[in-house]
C-alpha cells in the first residue's frame, strides 16, 4: 500500500505530541481541606474500664467537603472506633455557620450505646461552600469500648441515604482522634545489677557482686512501679504529661488505679531453696507472705501501692544449702479502684544468680604408646566441684571421650588422656589440646599436665588459665 507523503508527516507529528505529553512533568494537587479533630482529643489511662463514660464534652470540627447548591440534601455520617455514644444525640449536635446553617435531622441511628448516627442536612437558599465549617457537639460524652487502641472518629459525606448506610460510595471523609490511650501505672526492672554469683570458695554457699555486703544476700530484682507518662497527644497533670482519668482534666497515676488497700501482690518466680523462711525474701523491707522453693509472693503495703521506684527485692540465703544457678522474674497482679481495670503485668525478668568458674587449657598433649599423659586438678573447698571438658585436634573437637565429671573436695583429683578419647583414635590422630571447664574460683583450683616416658622420665607443666595464659 501506498502512504502519501502527507500522511507520513501527520503520522511523525502524532508520535512527536505523544511522546511530548509522555515526557512533561506530573503536577499532583495536594488538597487544602483538612482532617477532622477533635478538640479534647486528650490522652486518657488504659486501664478506664470498658463503659466508662469519657465526661469531657468533646467537639469535633470538621469542613462540609462538598459544596451544596440551595434546598440541596446530603447525608453526613460520624462513625466512632472503640468508644459509643453515651446519650441519645440530636439534631442540634450539628452545626455549620449562623448564616448559612442547614436544616438537619437525624435520619438513622445515633441512639445511646451505638456507634454512628447519620444527619440529612437541606442547605439553604444561599447553598453551602466546600469549605463551610462543621461541628459535631458530642455534650454527654462517649463510652468507652475498648483501650487497646485509639478511639476515633470519621466523617464521611453521602449524595443518598441508601448510600450512607451502606457506606459506599463516600464523597468526601476524614478522620480524627477523639482520645488516645496510655499506661497509668508502669511495671518493670531497673536493676543495673541483678546478676549474683554464688562463690565456690564459700561451697556456693555465699553470694559477690553487686550485693556483696552482706555475702547472704542477693539482689534478685530491682522493680519500678511507677506513673505512666505520654509521649504524644495532650494529656492531664504537670506540663499535660500524664494520662488522663475519665473527666478529661485530672491525671490518672498509680494511686488512682490502683485499691491500695486490697491484695496487690508481686510474684516472683527463681530457685528459693537457699531461703531460711518467706521473711528471708523482701521487697525493700516488706516481707514475702508465702514461698516454695520455686516461687515467692509479695502484698505490697499500702504505700509501695500507690507506686515505688528502684526498690530491691532482696534474697536472703540460709547459709548451709548450696545456691543453686537460677534466673529469676517477677508479675505484677493489682486490684483496680471503681472505673478502672488493670491485666497482670509480666512477667519480666529481673536478675539472676550465677555460680563462679575457671577455665584451664593444655599446651599440645600425646597419646604415643609407652608414653602416659595425666591431668592433675586440684581443689581446696569442702564442697564437690563439676567439671566439663574438651579435647581439639588439629581438625576440631574430638568425641567419644568423657566429657566431664567432678573434683572431690580438698584433694587432688587425677584424669587421664586416655579417658578423654575414644577407644579407636584412628578418626581423631594426636597431638591433642584439653580444655577443662572447672565450676570453681582460680584462688582455689590449680591444674598440671604431667607426661610420663617410657624410661620413666617425668615432666610436669602447669595448665593455662585462659585469662592468663
Amino acid at each position: 500500500m501506498r502512504v502519501s507523503k502527507n500522511q507520513v508527516t501527520l503520522l511523525s507529528a502524532a508520535v512527536a505530541a505523544l511522546f511530548a505529553a509522555g515526557a512533561q512533568a506530573q503536577i499532583v494537587l495536594a488538597s487544602a481541606n483538612p482532617t477532622v479533630t477533635a478538640v479534647s482529643g486528650k490522652a486518657f489511662a488504659s486501664e478506664l474500664a470498658p463503659g466508662t463514660v469519657l465526661t469531657a464534652p468533646l467537639t469535633v470540627n470538621t469542613i462540609l467537603g462538598i459544596g451544596t447548591s440551595s434546598q440541596q440534601n446530603r447525608y453526613i455520617r460520624f462513625r466512632l472506633t472503640n468508644a459509643s455514644f453515651n446519650a441519645v444525640v440530636l439534631a442540634s449536635a450539628l452545626t455549620t455557620a449562623v448564616a448559612n446553617q442547614p436544616l438537619v435531622v437525624v435520619s438513622q441511628f445515633g441512639t445511646a450505646g451505638s456507634n454512628n448516627v447519620i444527619f440529612q442536612i437541606t442547605s439553604p437558599n444561599a447553598g453551602n461552600p466546600v469549605n463551610e465549617a462543621v461541628s459535631f457537639n458530642i455534650s454527654a460524652g462517649v463510652n468507652i469500648v475498648s483501650t487497646a487502641g485509639a478511639a476515633t472518629i470519621t466523617y464521611e459525606v453521602y449524595e443518598f441515604l441508601a448510600q450512607a448506610q451502606a457506606g459506599t460510595p463516600v464523597l468526601y471523609t476524614a478522620t480524627g482522634n477523639v482520645a488516645t490511650f496510655s499506661p497509668a501505672v508502669v511495671f518493670r526492672n531497673t536493676g543495673t545489677a541483678t546478676t549474683q554469683t554464688a562463690t565456690a570458695i564459700s561451697s556456693y554457699l555465699n553470694v559477690a557482686g553487686g550485693q556483696s555486703s552482706p555475702p547472704l544476700t542477693a539482689r534478685v530484682a530491682q522493680l519500678d512501679l511507677a506513673n505512666g507518662t505520654i509521649t504524644s497527644g495532650l494529656g492531664c497533670g504537670a506540663g499535660n504529661n500524664f494520662p488522663c482519668q475519665a473527666d478529661g482534666a485530672t491525671q490518672a497515676v498509680v494511686a488512682t488505679v490502683l485499691n491500695s488497700t486490697l491484695a496487690n501482690v508481686l510474684s516472683l518466680t527463681g530457685d528459693f531453696s537457699a531461703a531460711a523462711s518467706a521473711a528471708s525474701i523482701t521487697l525493700g523491707t516488706n516481707p514475702a507472705t508465702a514461698f516454695t522453693p520455686t516461687s515467692a509472693s509479695i502484698t505490697l503495703t499500702a504505700a509501695q501501692a500507690a507506686g515505688f521506684l528502684a526498690t530491691n527485692v532482696n534474697y536472703l540465703v540460709n547459709g548451709t544449702t548450696p545456691i543453686p544457678i537460677s534466673t529469676y522474674t517477677a508479675l505484677f497482679t493489682g486490684v483496680a479502684n471503681p472505673g478502672y481495670a488493670i491485666a497482670p503485668r509480666g512477667p519480666i525478668t529481673t536478675g539472676q544468680i550465677t555460680r563462679d568458674g575457671v577455665q584451664y587449657e593444655s599446651p599440645w598433649v600425646t597419646a604415643t604408646t609407652g608414653f602416659i599423659s595425666r591431668f592433675f586438678l586440684t581443689q581446696t573447698t569442702p564442697a564437690t566441684v563439676p567439671y566439663t571438658v574438651v579435647v581439639r585436634n588439629a581438625a576440631g573437637p574430638v568425641t567419644g571421650g568423657v566429657a566431664g565429671g567432678t573434683l572431690g573436695a580438698n584433694r587432688q583429683t587425677l584424669v587421664t588422656l586416655a579417658s578423654l578419647l575414644p577407644a579407636d583414635t584412628t578418626a581423631f590422630p594426636g597431638p591433642y589440646q584439653v580444655t577443662f571447664n572447672v565450676a570453681s574460683d582460680a584462688s582455689v583450683t590449680m591444674g598440671s599436665y604431667v607426661l610420663t616416658s617410657p624410661n620413666g622420665a617425668v615432666s610436669n607443666v602447669p595448665l593455662f588459665r585462659a585469662a592468663n595464659r
